[in-house]
């Protein structure tokens, strides 16, 4: 009884000096302040499995699409150079939009939630959602413009159901 009653109260002692422990030890910064050599290896690795699945991702909806539209080969050729092209495109965007992401982290983890920060940090990318949302428009345009006037039905159709 009396094992148990020790036990009970060490417990959680023992968990709180456990996860400050590994929480100093996982600690990356370096005494000046900056991020280690380890930290940029790990962030180009990261970028670089994004890269990847922004790269099968775009395989696989092209799959998809010549699978629900019965693509000719001309028509898949023609599709993928859009998004290849496509992807050329949202590199740029990427790297304007990065900066409003961790902008947008920042005010996240405030303690409270600050609307006009808000509000200022998108009005200023504003400007960048519009160009984003213009490209995307012009590589559905660019799709449609592919298809028989029967692939434009179903890929509309595909469209509504997502």
């Amino acid at each position: 009884m009396q094992i148990q009653k020790l036990y009970s109260t060490i417990k959680p002692y023992a968990v709180i000096s456990l996860l400050v422990l590994g929480g100093i030890s996982s600690l990356n910064v370096n005494a000046m302040g900056h991020k280690s050599e380890a930290h940029n290896i790990e962030k180009s690795q990261i970028e670089g499995e994004i890269s990847n699945k922004h790269h099968d991702k775009m395989k696989k909806h092209l799959h998809r699409l010549a699978k629900k539209l019965d693509l000719t080969s001309e028509q898949r050729n023609e599709i993928k150079a859009i998004y290849v092209a496509m992807k050329e495109d949202r590199k740029a965007d990427e790297k304007s939009l990065s900066s409003f992401k961790e902008q947008m982290n920042s005010l996240l983890k405030a303690g409270k939630f600050d609307e006009t920060k808000f509000s200022v940090i998108y009005d200023k990318y504003q400007k960048n959602f519009k160009m984003v949302a213009m490209e995307k428009a012009k590589r559905r345009h660019a799709i449609l413009q592919v298809l028989t006037p029967e692939q434009q039905s179903k890929y509309l159709t595909m469209r509504k159901h997502r």
